[in-house]
């Protein structure tokens, strides 16, 4: 545990904390959710997307951090790096059972939904696969303190010159929050699969200098 600034803890995520991420999940990508006909709010949905979603928190690359407020979770991110260099990761594997269980098509969907959230960076780079910030909390510097922290771990710890991360085109106030804290517009891509399900067909592919090459 450690302190993201004067009100507020960061520590690495655990499994407890499944439940409350997946709710801030459904909050924060709830129109992507929508698309898939994924209802967080059914209890077997739910329980099925935290299965999914501990498969992806498992992998040895990637660490999955929250923000907490008297204890009580307000915000989570995650951060992939090329090596499988996360030596801190708590999450064990989910049983092949509590993948199917609740219907195969509904894994599938949301197998799809998590794999959005992909990609390998490159060596010299931090990926920011997510970040999410419970509603009540949003526009009180929570995502931008968060987003200074991770410039310095990205930095300090993992020894990356880069921060990295994907947004939609025309998400107007996350473009404003990332250019806000350094982040570049480094090229557009676009993506029929996103188009085909979200109407999303372009997105930028952002990148913030953490300063490692000038030191």
């Amino acid at each position: 545990m450690q302190l993201l600034n004067e009100h507020y803890q960061l520590r690495v995520a655990e499994p407890a904390d499944i439940p409350e991420i997946i709710q801030l999940f459904a909050q924060a990508f709830r129109f992507k959710l929508n698309a898939f006909n994924i209802d967080s709010t059914h209890p077997n949905q739910r329980q099925q997307l935290e299965a999914v979603w501990n498969s992806l928190a498992c992998k040895k690359n990637s660490q999955q951090f929250v923000v907490t407020d008297n204890g009580k979770i307000i915000a989570t991110f995650c951060l992939v790096i090329k090596e499988n260099d996360f030596i801190s990761n708590p999450f064990i594997k989910t049983p092949v059972l509590d993948y199917w269980r609740f219907g195969i098509i509904h894994y599938i969907k949301q197998k799809i939904f998590f794999s959005l959230f992909d990609y390998v960076p490159n060596e010299n780079e931090a990926y920011l696969a997510h970040i999410a910030v419970l509603s009540s909390y949003q526009g009180h510097g929570v995502a931008y303190a968060i987003l200074e922290w991770i410039t310095q771990y990205s930095k300090d710890v993992l020894k990356k010159a880069y921060l990295s991360l994907y947004v939609d085109t025309h998400h107007e106030g996350a473009l404003y929050l990332y250019q806000k804290n350094g982040f570049y517009i480094d090229k557009e891509e676009s993506s029929r699969l996103t188009q085909s399900i979200f109407h999303i067909q372009h997105w930028y592919y952002m990148l913030k200098k953490t300063d490692l090459i000038a030191n």
